[in-house]
């Protein structure tokens, strides 16, 4: 089966999940990419640098979020306004959902709690 993994998965290198053939969204490329250009301190920027290197060797292009990706995010935004919750700040988090749910695709992530409320949409499983 095939799963997206989160940002917060690249972050701490944690890419080995055997029972699925993994991919990353290019949304998780640009979020790296922002930590990268927000940070001040040179040596960690040049770790951050080398991390998505590192990364980018391993995993290749990410999943574009296209038209499908767009569709899906819609639903997405309206499962988690209609369970009370907020789309801002989850932004980036819920457009990785809608691009696996395009995809055929699950979640690996460490924050569960990101993707409340898209249960029965997309499945998120906890690393």
């Amino acid at each position: 089966m095939k799963a997206i993994l989160d940002t917060n998965l690249l972050v701490a290198e944690a890419l080995s999940h055997h029972d699925y053939e993994i991919a990353v969204s290019s949304l998780s490329w640009a979020e790296l990419g922002y930590g990268v250009r927000k940070c001040t301190d040179p040596v960690q920027r040049a770790r951050r640098e080398s991390r998505i290197g590192r990364l980018r060797a391993v995993l290749g292009s990410g999943i574009p979020f296209d038209d499908a990706a767009a569709d899906a995010y819609e639903t997405v935004c309206g499962l988690v306004l209609a369970g009370g919750r907020e789309v801002r700040g989850r932004a980036i988090d819920l457009m990785i959902a809608a691009t696996s749910a395009a995809q055929g695709a699950v979640v690996i992530t460490r924050n569960v709690d990101d993707f409340i409320g898209l249960d029965g949409f997309v499945t998120v499983v906890a690393a």
